[in-house]
């Protein structure tokens, strides 16, 4: 184990020294030697030497290149990930390293996600350097928890925004992403047998895959707020959970990404089976087997991970939408005849009642009734509650939000449309994005609308908003999407905006269907609908018209001036609801009105204006519902 930690160290810091090299202006070959520097300074001379010897090139002289089989695995996987990682040619850089350093965004040709000057350069590293502080003591006691922390600073830091390679177009791929793969693909070697040649093909790696079965059937399997927001963290708690199994038995490094019920993993060849075993077993085992996940995993040897990711990553897709299609249909155990079953989930016993909660049943209200697994689940929810997220207006709304072609990008499809290959970095990265954005930046968007964000995993969002914001907050949450995905893969939502006295599952499932019309009416757009007291059929729903977000814009434009206005809301609402089946009445009844002085003449032509762009009903049941006084 000792020697496995020397290895995977060096191999996540043998590119260290970049960041410095370059702030100094110094020949990209010094790299290696500001490495050297660099971990000598905070683990001694052993690690630094192996640590700087991964090179064999003519622009590197004897002491830099790899004597030991610890180096040579180093700069075997240095190799293989640089070469799986930088597949387009890239163009001539200038002879000496000349800051700003730009990374790229993986989704663009060239839009800039960071710039660095030679002064954050030499930031990022003094301040790496400062975190480590003296680890040789600390190393040789513990060398895997000395690993494991030099793995998370480094994660943490801003290695993410500095690109392993400066020269467009391959300058898309972070330094970080670069020293992990590079730890990754050492760790297999090592694991199944060390050094072997310098032939790829002689290296056998396993692609582990990993995807949650069903899951809108177990997190919808009720309607009540506490039991989704439970149902929800269980899944989020499984996948990280079978994440935990797969670093556990390999390390952090060779897990590739884990979001939303699903993993991916690059495994030594031996390990595989035993790898997806407990990462199965963890998932399923933090569900409470109310969850199952399908796993499956892919050989392929070196040279062809090196020269052909792409082909492997949509390999091991096929496999794994074959296996899924394999899996049988879960069957409940056998309840005694005479049982009742539980009001939720409707296949085991009931245990418990839930006092808060009456249904009317047959004319005869009762306390609903739940089994062992779906009351601890309620008792775990609890605190999301319809009445904490009603707004003034005394309306819920229902957000439910999906990236539109995002399956695309994480297929290749995306970057092959740019001109770039899917390459392991590359698939992290767009992981990494899509993960930090809808369970962070989304979550605390639906957070500053006073909301609350019941499940993010992937691109999948759904969220209660008091109803006079809801509007607003899935714009926010649309154009949030967009910018972090540099407008290579956009978001469509629907909402149901309904009375707080109307059950819950109506809003669900409103909203469901809604996000299908957006869907369908060419993505990247929003379906709402208003549901009062009564609640609204299906074919009422399949009369909405899906909105672009330059509509919605548009709409709550209209909205604020209808609230604004000095006109009188009953003829507001005339001058709506004749615009509605009657636009050209519509525009002689303004004009009517403006000649009786009944409106103002200004308001009048600003009236006659919103009714040419066909959106002013929609405004005026947004002003009905949120905003008339």
């Amino acid at each position: 184990m000792k020697e496995l930690n020397v290895l995977r160290t060096c191999a996540i810091l043998h590119d260290i020294g970049k960041p410095e090299c370059w702030a100094n202006r110094k020949p990209w070959s010094s790299h290696a030697y500001y490495t050297y520097k660099f971990v000598r300074s905070c683990l001694g001379e052993e690690l630094a030497t192996h640590a700087m010897r991964h090179h064999t090139g003519s622009s590197y002289s004897d002491e830099y290149r790899p004597q030991t089989d610890v180096e040579k695995v180093v700069c075997l996987a240095d190799n293989l990930s640089s070469g799986a990682d930088r597949r387009e040619e890239p163009s001539r850089g200038p002879p000496l390293p000349s800051p700003s350093m730009k990374l790229t965004h993986i989704l663009s040709k060239g839009k800039v996600r960071k710039g660095l000057e030679a002064r954050d350069l030499a930031y990022i590293s003094k301040g790496l350097s400062s975190k480590f502080g003296d680890l040789k003591g600390e190393f040789v006691r513990q060398p895997k928890a000395t690993y494991l922390r030099i793995f998370e600073t480094l994660n943490e830091s801003d290695l993410r925004f500095v690109p392993a390679d400066t020269r467009e177009p391959i300058n898309d791929v972070s330094l970080w992403d670069h020293l992990k793969l590079t730890a990754a693909f050492a760790t297999c070697i090592y694991m199944d047998g060390g050094w072997k040649s310098n032939d790829l093909r002689d290296y056998d790696f396993a692609l582990l895959c990993g995807d949650a079965d069903r899951i809108s059937s177990f997190v919808n399997a009720s309607r009540r707020l506490p039991d989704l927001n439970a149902r929800s963290e269980r899944i989020k708690k499984a996948t990280e959970a079978s994440a935990g199994a797969l670093t556990d038995l390999l390390g952090p490094e060779c897990l590739i990404y884990a979001a939303g019920g699903s993993f991916l993993a690059v495994s030594p060849k031996g390990k595989a089976e035993e790898v997806l075993l407990e990462a199965k077993e963890a998932f399923e085992e933090s569900t409470q087997k109310q969850v199952t996940v399908t796993v499956n995993y892919i050989l392929r040897n070196g040279k062809e991970v090196q020269k052909n990711f792409g082909h492997v990553w949509k390999r091991a897709q096929i496999e794994m939408r074959i296996e899924k299609s394999q899996r049988g249909v879960p069957f409940p155990d056998l309840i005694e005849e005479d049982s009742e079953v539980c009001d939720v989930c409707r296949f085991r016993p009931w245990a418990h009642e839930d006092l808060l909660k009456v249904l009317r049943i047959d004319a005869a209200p009762r306390p609903e009734r739940l089994c062992e697994v779906c009351w601890e689940l309620r008792r775990e929810g609890k605190g999301v509650e319809l009445d904490k997220v009603r707004g003034k207006s005394k309306f819920v709304a229902v957000l439910r939000a999906d990236g539109d072609d995002v399956g695309k990008s994480l297929s290749g499809v995306g970057f092959k449309e740019l001109g770039k290959s899917n390459t392991p970095s590359r698939l992290s990265t767009l992981s990494d994005l899509i993960h930090r954005v809808c369970e962070d930046k989304l979550q605390k968007s639906v957070a500053n609308f006073h909301g609350h964000c019941l499940f993010a995993g992937g691109d999948d969002v759904l969220a209660f908003v008091p109803g006079e914001n809801a509007l607003e907050a899935s714009r926010s949450m649309a154009s949030q999407f967009e910018e972090e995905m540099a407008k290579g893969c956009t978001m469509s939502i629907g909402v149901a905006l309904f009375h707080h006295t109307l059950p819950v599952y109506s809003g669900l499932e409103a909203s469901r269907y809604l996000l299908r019309r957006a869907k369908e009416g060419g993505k990247n757009r929003i379906a709402f609908a208003i549901i009062g007291g009564a609640g609204v059929t299906l074919n009422e729903l399949e009369k909405v018209n899906p909105r672009t977000w330059d509509q919605l814009d548009e709409i709550l434009r209209i909205a604020r001036f209808m609230r604004k206005s000095g006109a009188a809301s009953s003829q507001i609402r005339k001058i709506a609801g004749i615009s509605k089946k009657e636009p050209e009445k519509a525009e002689v009844f303004v004009k009517y009105l403006m000649g009786r002085r009944v409106i103002d003449w200004r308001e009048g032509e600003k009236f006659l204006s919103y009714l040419k762009t066909g959106l002013l009903y929609d405004a005026f049941l947004v002003y009905n519902a949120f905003w008339r006084t």
